[in-house]
């Protein structure tokens, strides 16, 4: 059998983007601090995952040896610093400009494969992420205004964190099986926004209860389905090719917002849509017959 042929469906990767895709609609509706939400989203996503192995009798972490683990922990802290440096830029810099920097994750994610894994990205690769930024491009309005220094540097951060925990995860996915890799990385993550939270004295209590609701729903779908379907598909698929395909998430959150909070997508959205598919299918065809 292929390498090829062993590849899961590139259905599960529509699938995880169908799961992550309305985290931004969620974390609106939980109506808490943005690091708050993140961390109760970690912490219910990893309670989870250990819930399963332990159901599992800890067979997923059979084999584990203290690289792994500590590549786990590095991927999980690289998550942390992704959620936590993104949500952090929205608040110094417009959305546009925010959301624009944060998805050429891609790009850093083919550097970084082709650095860290010695992996070869083929020009059509570049060609596929370049048609779906400009996608993303479109969406933020086609010509976002120069925002503050500061927040498009932490959107930079997010993004180069985003691409270095797929390509970390890419590597640790060679050997680790899916649920004692993310086990791991979500616990990281989970501790690490924690004590950011703390840092910056973000509220950890005294929500209501539909507060709870949704930032346990956030942490169900988008990250225990839709995060773990995206670490399942990088034993299979470059890094590069799961951040494209993440690139996919915003035309899901726009179609739940419309739906749950009655904010229609602009012309820009609606146009920026076409790219985006394409490039997205583009990268994956291309794994698929490489």
């Amino acid at each position: 059998m292929t390498a090829s042929s062993q590849r899961p469906s590139p259905w599960w990767l529509l699938l995880a983007i169908l799961c992550v895709g309305p985290a931004a609609v969620l974390i609106r509706l939980a109506n808490a601090p943005p690091i708050t939400v993140a961390f109760y989203r970690m912490l219910v996503a990893a309670t989870t995952i250990a819930a399963i192995v332990l159901v599992r009798r800890g067979r997923d972490l059979v084999g584990m040896d203290r690289a792994v683990f500590w590549r786990s922990a590095a991927s999980g802290t690289l998550l942390a610093l992704h959620f936590g440096s993104w949500i952090s830029s929205l608040s110094h810099t417009p959305v546009a400009n925010s959301v624009l920097i944060v998805t050429t994750q891609p790009v850093f994610a083919a550097l970084l494969g082709v650095w860290y894994l010695r992996e070869k990205v083929r020009p059509a690769a570049f060609a596929a992420i370049a048609l779906a930024l400009a996608g993303a491009a479109v969406i933020s309005g086609g010509n976002p205004r120069i925002g503050g220094w500061y927040g498009d540097l932490l959107a930079l951060i997010g993004a180069v964190m985003a691409a270095s925990y797929l390509v970390v995860g890419r590597q640790v996915r060679r050997t680790a099986s899916t649920l004692g890799y993310v086990l791991i990385a979500y616990s990281t993550a989970a501790v690490v926004l924690g004590f950011w939270a703390i840092a910056i004295h973000s509220p950890l209590a005294g929500f209501p209860a539909s507060s709870w609701f949704w930032m346990i729903l956030a942490g169900l779908g988008p990250s225990v389905i839709g995060h773990t379907l995206y670490n399942r598909a990088l034993k299979h698929f470059s890094a590069h090719t799961v951040a494209t395909t993440i690139l996919g998430e915003p035309l899901v959150a726009s179609a739940m917002a419309a739906l749950i909070l009655s904010e229609f997508p602009s012309p820009w959205a609606l146009l920026g849509t076409v790219p985006i598919v394409a490039g997205v299918v583009w990268a994956v065809r291309l794994e698929r017959v490489g």
